[in-house]
C-alpha cells in the first residue's frame, strides 16, 4: 500500500508499506539499512509478531505527471481494474529507500488454544491459512498446537514453492 505526497518543500514523494518481501524486491540498490531491517523483522516474526516495512522515494514531477494519467486511466477502466491499478502502482514503486519497519503482537483471542486442543482431541483436522511470515505462522502453531505443513506461495509467479 502506498500514499505520494507532496511536502512543505514542494517535492513529490512516495511512501510504502508492505511485506518486506514485497518491498525489498522494489528497493533501490544502494541501502544503508537493508540488512540490520531484515535481521530485526525476522527477530520479531519469530516472536510471533506481525510485521511490515516501511520505505520511502522522492518522485520527480514530470514521471509523476505521466505517471498519474496512467493510474487515472486505470482506475476508471472498466475491465480488469484492479489488476490495471497494480500494473501501474508497479511502476512508481520503485527505487525505494528502507525507513523501518513495524511489529505488533497479535494475540491469540481467549480460548482458541483449548478450542482447537478440543477439536484435534475429536480427531478433527486443524489447518491454519495465513498470509503471514513463515516464522509468525510456525510461532503461532506451536501456541495452538497444530500440526504444521508449511506451504510458499511465490507472489511474483502466483505458484506454490
Amino acid at each position: 500500500m502506498s500514499v505520494i505526497v507532496r511536502t512543505p518543500a514542494g517535492c513529490l514523494k512516495i511512501y510504502c508499506k508492505g511485506a518486506d518481501s514485497v518491498i525489498y524486491e522494489r528497493l533501490h540498490p544502494s541501502q544503508l539499512f537493508v540488512d540490520v531491517t531484515l535481521l530485526h523483522m525476522e527477530q520479531f516474526a519469530t516472536k510471533g509478531y506481525r510485521t511490515l516495512c516501511i520505505a520511502v522515494a522522492e518522485i520527480d514531477a514530470d514521471d509523476y505527471e505521466k505517471w498519474s494519467k496512467l493510474y487515472h486511466k486505470a482506475s476508471t477502466s472498466l475491465h480488469n481494474r484492479q489488476e490495471e491499478i497494480d500494473r501501474v502502482a508497479d511502476l512508481i514503486e520503485r527505487n525505494l529507500f528502507v525507513i523501518g519497519a513495524t511489529a505488533i503482537e497479535d494475540k491469540l483471542q481467549e480460548g482458541v488454544p483449548e478450542a482447537i486442543a478440543n477439536f484435534q482431541e475429536a480427531g478433527i483436522r486443524v489447518w491454519m491459512l495465513t498470509g503471514d511470515k513463515q516464522e509468525t505462522a510456525v510461532n503461532i502453531g506451536m501456541k495452538t498446537l497444530i500440526e504444521l505443513l508449511l506451504l510458499a506461495f511465490c507472489h511474483r509467479c502466483h505458484r506454490l514453492l
